[in-house]
């Protein structure tokens, strides 16, 4: 119980550290996100790009890549979560909600795989360039 206490702990300090170095990223995040569920509510590209709840989750996924500089671990947590989410909204019948959050997953376990090949082929180059 102790040593959970401790690494619970150190996660926090961590997660605190992390935030505290990328307050502009975050912000930026946030706002982009904040800005298309304007533009979605107030339907501004809909007849040219219908900006769809989909998309935004998507972009929100793709933007992280590079904003919170996240990597193929992370995705695979985060389609791990919408996974369960996805099968418990299924388990109370909400079937609707359980089809668009497997969607979800699906796509953050489809970024993920794809960072993941271009961390592998990254670290690869790295190896032979040190030998």
């Amino acid at each position: 119980m102790r040593q959970t206490l401790i690494i619970l702990k150190k996660l926090l300090q961590q997660g605190n550290d992390w935030a505290l170095s990328h307050q502009l990223q975050l912000t930026i995040f946030n706002l982009v996100i904040i800005l298309l569920f304007v533009l979605r509510s107030a339907g501004y590209f809909e007849p040219f790009f219908p900006l769809t709840v989909n998309f935004i989750v998507f972009f929100g996924l793709f933007m992280s890549i590079f904003l919170l500089e996240s990597r193929s671990k992370q995705f695979f947590v985060v389609a791990i979560m919408f996974w369960s989410f996805a099968a418990m909204l299924r388990i109370v019948d909400i079937n609707v909600w359980a089809e668009r959050t497997a969607v979800y997953a699906y796509q953050s376990f489809f970024l993920a795989m794809v960072l993941f090949i271009f961390e592998n082929i990254k670290r690869k180059k790295a190896r032979n360039i040190k030998t």
